[in-house]
């Protein structure tokens, strides 16, 4: 799938929030890899003095045309820069061949 990159369906994402979760766009728009390029929801979800710990809705599409709605969770340190992933897991929420923005929302929630 080609991302859509159009101003008016960024300004859509960017405009939702459900539940403390956010739209990802410098990921979304710039990272080249295979999970960003469909719309990730992420929430800082705790924080103490040295680590923050985040959680991240998004729909992974396979290769062999299936995908999945997929709940990640991951500690990084506090700071500025690049930051090293510590404690990350990913679950599968639910099988789906298409994606549907509606659908990826209502698990925000």
């Amino acid at each position: 799938m080609a991302k859509n990159v159009k101003p008016e369906y960024l300004k859509k994402l960017l405009a939702i929030d459900r539940n403390g979760y956010k739209f990802d766009i410098a990921n979304y728009l710039y990272n080249p890899a295979y999970g960003y390029e469909y719309p990730r929801f992420k929430k800082k979800i705790a924080e103490d003095e040295l680590t923050e710990t985040y959680r991240c809705f998004y729909y992974f599409k396979y290769y062999g045309g299936t995908g999945a709605y997929m709940v990640e969770e991951f500690t990084v340190s506090k700071g500025n820069g690049w930051k090293i992933c510590q404690n990350q897991h990913e679950t599968t929420l639910e099988e789906s061949n298409r994606f549907n923005l509606n659908k990826l929302l209502e698990f925000c929630e």
